[in-house]
């Protein structure tokens, strides 16, 4: 069985260029998320700490910096991530 995954939050997420901000897919829902690494709100902590005791086995980290990025570079990254 396939998974779905919203290709384009990874695409946005692919394009962000905020040094600050660090997205991860959610591999049980199919949607990124986004922790701002300046926000010490206890909301934003917790979702941190949630997200780095599931890394690699729920989440997967998605490096930005490509504000070009496009369907090819989703696909990309989907099949290096081994997904």
């Amino acid at each position: 069985m396939a998974a779905t995954y919203n290709r384009e939050q990874i695409r946005a997420a692919l394009a962000q260029t905020d040094p600050a901000l660090s997205f991860y897919l959610d591999l049980d829902s199919g949607n990124v998320v986004r922790i701002d690494e300046n926000d010490s709100s206890p909301a934003n902590v917790q979702l941190g700490e949630q997200v780095m005791e599931g890394y690699g086995d729920r989440y997967r980290y998605i490096p930005g910096g490509n504000p070009s990025a496009d369907d090819a570079a989703v696909a990309a990254w989907i099949e290096a991530e081994g997904l």
